[in-house]
């Protein structure tokens, strides 16, 4: 088993000291999309600002349920940003939200090395080169634009560069402020790797 996650630098907001602000957020996050959200605890740490977390939020739920993009190339997207931004906590959350959804495990050894493993179809090498694009450069290449605009229609290609630059920009705050991963997220990281 890994060693525990350090201390968190903002701990989750407990809802016995949440404001009233917070606990509305709370309410409405139980009776819409996050039910549980008082067990996670990147929404938890999210609720010291609540109009900012209800902002986020309403975006990721975007990224990750309404988006255009096909869910293997989007998960690849993800996974790749959270490999290469050092996100143990991200890297691990979608290590389980891919199983729950379907995606096989064989993926994930693959992703830590990024589009030369023989793994991966070559769009998916595409998606993998563009994503390192816009985390290292916040520019996709001509050649991976190309490819990209081949098979993706300008909706799709917007939900891509949306999704790898608030994973980038959620990486950055989950690092920064020392989000924990749970048991269950520990023992998934174990298994398949996670970023050091």
């Amino acid at each position: 088993m890994l060693p525990p996650d350090p201390p968190p630098r903002i701990p989750p907001l407990m809802q016995e000291t949440a404001t009233e602000e917070a606990r509305e957020m709370f309410d409405r996050w139980r009776s819409g999309p996050f039910k549980g959200s008082d067990q996670n605890p990147v929404l938890m740490t999210l609720a010291h600002h609540p109009k900012l977390a209800e902002l986020f939020s309403a975006l990721n739920i975007h990224l990750l349920s309404t988006t255009s993009l096909p869910l293997r190339e989007r998960q690849i997207a993800i996974m790749r940003t959270a490999w290469i931004c050092d996100a143990r906590y991200m890297w691990s959350s979608h290590l389980r939200t891919s199983l729950r959804r379907g995606l096989e495990p064989a993926l994930f050894a693959p992703l830590q090395v990024g589009a030369s493993d023989p793994y991966f179809t070559e769009f998916e090498r595409v998606v993998i080169r563009a994503t390192e694009d816009l985390v290292r450069d916040r520019l996709i290449s001509d050649a991976n634009w190309q490819a990209l605009a081949h098979e993706w229609c300008a909706k799709q290609l917007l939900d891509f560069m949306f999704t790898v630059g608030t994973y980038v920009c959620i990486a950055g705050v989950m690092r920064s402020t020392g989000v924990q991963r749970e048991e269950e997220l520990m023992e998934l990281a174990s298994k398949y790797g996670a970023p050091a």
